[in-house]
């Protein structure tokens, strides 16, 4: 459940752009109905503007795992399969796009620390 409510705000643009707003305005960061600068530096409000887009691109990569064609064979054998079988078939899914949210993380890691390509481990 949660990961089609996350998918849905991944999908959505403008949707996704709503929830940063909400989630900078929360942190301190410039409400939408002010129209003048804040006068103070808020660190944590430069933070989540940096990190929310790295975190939108880690999300993006686990959504796209696993082939659409792929996802929806596993889809249309479920009702042919055990139930126990085809909660494997969702655990699995769910186990790969982990696995690549993983690997976009360690990527990025190691985009901040050499600034130029990830490093082999």
């Amino acid at each position: 459940m949660e990961n089609d409510m996350l998918s849905s705000l991944l999908s959505d643009p403008e949707a996704l752009q709503n929830a940063m707003k909400t989630v900078s305005d929360l942190l301190g960061g410039q409400p939408s109905a002010q129209t003048e600068p804040q006068s103070t530096y808020d660190p944590a409000s430069e933070m989540m503007q940096k990190a929310l887009p790295v975190i939108g691109a880690i999300a993006q990569s686990g959504q796209h795992a696993v082939k659409p064609e792929k996802r929806a064979l596993l889809g249309a054998l479920k009702p042919f399969v055990a139930e126990e079988v085809s909660g494997q078939f969702d655990r699995a899914l769910r186990l790969v796009s982990m696995a690549r949210m993983a690997r976009a993380a360690l990527g990025q890691v190691n985009l901040s620390a050499d600034d130029t390509a990830p490093r082999a481990l």
